[in-house]
């Protein structure tokens, strides 16, 4: 049976503890406001999963069925369990009442003054739609988030003297004016060259071996963004058929980069409104990646390879997501250096919240239920922890909460043209903090931002400290931590992965990281395991370029929609151009009074 810390949850921290050496190497106190995919692996890379001789990955239901275990085993397991660490997920408890029914909610009046405007959610669509709103002339802008860390998706971790960033770690160069400004307005851009590219601080800029990939034991370089994919896979010890299939697969995510339409207009863009109309690139929405493979002719470690980034880069599999969000998503990272922040996108949700103000941020209130009166907006609030309800008003309400709480939050959403949110899916993620002794030294190559590895549950692990001053200083026995990346292909649901305890995903965990990197156990001593089961919108065919999206985003009197769902993508640049587009409808609302 699972026990949790708060069944409501405002800062839901699962108390499903192991190991027995408890506090012993836990995680330094979060910073600041702790109490923002972005795409994890846009550079991509062969995942071991394809290596020859090796064990493949167990399917998610088979890692859920397996029982953990009891007894004597237990505690022999324990005992033998040179770590600790904890679960932790996101407060869900009220959602559910919501969804379920039994959340009985009472007639209200409004408390306090009327403000300009409301944010509901605290990531970066949410800061990014604060910040624009205040910027914009609105005086009285206040953000509420339920959690007591700000973020979202780029929640801020700290562990073992390093930041880490919980789900999302890299952006890309920006390459539209919103998002010019917006790295501009964070100081990431210290000039311009001839041609207009933006000159990104080096600090910022990933350097060294990015990413490694490993073969029957041996870590090679991969096929990073801007390398010649041949020249990487030709060295690689691989049946000819897979070079070539994995070669192919990558100089045509470098094509579709370059390709413009016979409008003018890039292939693809972010938001994919700004992308070509070609009839033929629209057509790539109606059919799966899998077709696409398929049509191709790449064999199965080149299917399997697009899989896994797929379900890395979008939360879903290639039998789940379309051809054109693929290759919009994915080749859109090509070209140019990524962006590696120390410590993840936590670092610039923590800048984005200090330029909206922290004290315009309220925590620990779950917004239930929002409805337009008159010239307002209502939200009606929940304390989880009290149990008390209360409501506030403003001129305009921006909700930058996913679509499958908003949806249960506007009871105006349920109307014919907008309840289309219900078909929306999220893929689901585990991601592990390991705190290490000392950061490892590979085999073969050295250690890089990202290494692919071969796990039956996860798919590699990031370097946390990546980019930082620690990692330019060199010292390679320095303590660390290491993210363990599994993201579960929008397969398996947050219920699911609840169903088993803390130790039951920390065993597994560990026994990948220790798979690639042998004799690592000896070093560690701290794995929390992250849960998130909602982590990003699944992309499935039509979603892109068909109407329901517009319908179900567009504003309802007032109140205006953000979060990446709004574009049908998870990323930090699609997130924060919803919140700006949210943050303008609301401006105008306003302003016009109606």
């Amino acid at each position: 049976m699972r026990r949790t810390v708060d069944t409501f949850g405002v800062a839901n921290r699962m108390a499903r503890r192991g190991g027995n050496r408890a506090g012993n190497g836990g995680p330094d106190p979060e910073p600041g406001t702790h109490g923002v995919t972005r795409r994890l692996f846009l550079d991509g890379g062969l995942k071991a999963s394809i290596a020859a001789g090796v064990a493949g990955r167990l399917s998610i239901l088979d890692l859920i069925a397996a029982p953990p275990a009891s007894g004597g085993a237990a505690a022999r397991a324990a005992a033998a369990r040179a770590y600790d660490g904890e679960m932790i997920e996101e407060s869900y408890g009220i959602a559910h009442r919501l969804r379920d029914g039994s959340l009985t909610i009472p007639t209200l009046q409004p408390e306090g003054p009327l403000h300009d405007a409301i944010v509901l959610g605290g990531g970066v669509s949410g800061l990014m739609a604060a910040w624009d709103l205040a910027r914009g002339g609105l005086d009285d802008v206040v953000l509420y988030e339920k959690e007591h860390y700000i973020g979202g998706n780029a929640r801020a971790g700290h562990a073992n003297g390093t930041d880490y960033s919980a789900a999302t770690w890299s952006l890309v160069r920006p390459k539209t004016p919103f998002l010019t400004r917006l790295f501009q307005d964070l100081d990431m851009i210290t000039g311009f060259e001839a041609d207009g590219t933006p000159k990104i601080r080096p600090e910022l800029v990933g350097h060294g071996e990015d990413s490694n990939m490993l073969i029957d034991g041996v870590w090679y370089p991969d096929a990073t963004t801007g390398a010649d994919p041949k020249r990487a896979y030709d060295r690689m010890p691989l049946p000819e058929k897979d070079r070539h299939d994995l070669t192919a697969f990558y100089e045509e995510m470098h094509g579709w980069a370059k390709r413009k339409g016979r409008d003018g207009r890039p292939a693809f863009a972010m938001p994919v409104e700004e992308g070509s109309r070609d009839a033929d690139l629209l057509a790539l929405d109606r059919i799966t990646m899998a077709e696409y493979v398929r049509r191709q002719g790449w064999g199965t470690r080149a299917f399997r390879h697009v899989d896994d980034w797929s379900s890395s880069t979008i939360g879903g599999g290639i039998e789940d997501v379309s051809a054109y969000a693929f290759w919009s998503f994915n080749s859109l990272g090509q070209g140019g250096e990524d962006i590696m922040l120390p410590g993840g996108n936590a670092w610039v949700a923590q800048r984005m919240a200090d330029k909206v103000g922290r004290d315009r941020i309220r925590q620990g209130l779950t917004a239930v239920r929002v409805v337009n009166e008159g010239s307002e907006a209502r939200v009606t609030f929940i304390d989880p922890f009290t149990e008390r309800f209360s409501m506030r008003r403003a001129r305009a309400v921006v909700i930058a909460c996913p679509k499958h709480i908003t949806g249960r939050m506007v009871p105006e959403m349920g109307s014919e043209d907008r309840r289309t949110w219900r078909d929306l899916r999220y893929g689901a993620l585990l991601m592990g903090a390991a705190s290490v002794k000392h950061t490892p030294v590979l085999k073969g190559s050295k250690i890089g931002w990202y290494n692919w590895g071969n796990g039956k549950l996860m798919q590699g692990f990031l370097v946390a400290d990546y980019n930082s001053d620690r990692w330019r200083k060199g010292d390679a026995s320095r303590p660390n931590v290491l993210c363990l990346w599994a993201p579960l292909d929008g397969r398996a649901t947050r219920a699911d992965l609840l169903e088993q305890p803390w130790s039951h995903w920390a065993d597994r965990l560990a026994d990948d990281l220790e798979f690639m990197v042998p004799g690592i156990h000896r070093d560690l001593t701290r794995l929390d395991v992250y849960v998130w089961g909602h982590h990003m919108v699944i992309p499935y065919p039509g979603l892109l370029t068909g109407e329901a999206r517009g319908r179900m985003t567009r504003p309802l009197g007032r109140i205006t929609f953000a979060h990446s769902d709004r574009h049908g993508m998870p990323s930090f640049e699609l997130a924060t151009h919803a919140g700006h587009l949210a943050a303008r409808e609301a401006i105008q609302i306003v302003r016009s009074g109606s």
